[in-house]
């Protein structure tokens, strides 16, 4: 009995550490541009074969939630970057509905602004979105949360945490 037990034990250590090696997830710090790094909450993995944001941005994904995060060279405040923002969506989004904005803390101790939204798109159809951006020392760098209606508040948590915990350059 005590051989069929240790031996069940080493079958399933050997099992978990042959499918940690294929473990998509990101879980390490991935320099998004300009030196902003963002560290992807445990379950989300790249979602660069799905959405295609370029140079200076990554794509990450979990239970159907995609978050862009993107980082620019911006001389201005953080309500003329969501102005820019904003102006964008409208211009490419049907049916765009934005809540006014809130006040956000981002990388720890920077003020930034976060505003939800409602909108049609092609990929994704009715959607409801999440935008935080924040301006430092001539930098802007946005996280743009992407769903299906509903989705949103299962990853509200790690998205929470990954912003809180984003590298920005001072």
């Amino acid at each position: 009995v005590i051989l069929v037990m240790f031996g069940w034990m080493v079958i399933i250590l050997g099992m978990s550490a042959a499918v940690a090696r294929n473990d998509p997830n990101v879980e390490i710090p991935v320099e998004v541009a300009l030196g902003v790094v963002v560290t992807p909450a445990d379950g989300w993995y790249s979602a660069s074969d799905r959405w295609d944001l370029g140079e200076g941005a990554l794509a990450l994904q979990s239970s159907g939630v995609f978050v862009g995060f993107w980082a620019e060279q911006f001389q201005g405040t953080n309500d003329e970057y969501l102005a820019t923002w904003l102006a964008d969506f409208e211009s490419k989004l049907d049916q765009f509905r934005p809540l006014p904005a809130v006040a956000v803390t981002v990388a720890g101790d920077l003020p930034g602004l976060m505003v939800h939204f409602s909108a049609v798109s092609t990929d994704l159809g009715r959607e409801e979105d999440e935008l935080v951006i924040v301006t430092h020392g001539g930098l802007g760098v946005a996280m743009w949360a992407r769903a299906e209606p509903g989705r949103l508040a299962w990853v509200q948590g790690d998205l929470d945490s990954m912003l809180y915990h984003v590298f920005i350059p001072r």
